[in-house]
């Protein structure tokens, strides 16, 4: 992949990335299950993000 693919790739998993830290923002404190995995698919986002920075 391109320096340039990887950098939109990777602006695009950040963009997913913040899109789910709102969500996880918005959860209610009773609902602690969504919460988890909400937390956990943005840890798994900004790994790939921080990836696809890494080979840009």
């Amino acid at each position: 992949m391109s320096p340039v693919a990887n950098l939109q790739a990777a602006a695009a998993l950040l963009e997913r990335a913040y899109r789910l830290a709102l969500v996880l923002q918005n959860v209610q404190p009773c609902d602690g299950e969504n919460a988890g995995f909400v937390a956990a698919e943005l840890v798994e986002v900004l790994d790939e993000a921080r990836v696809a920075l890494l080979k840009a």
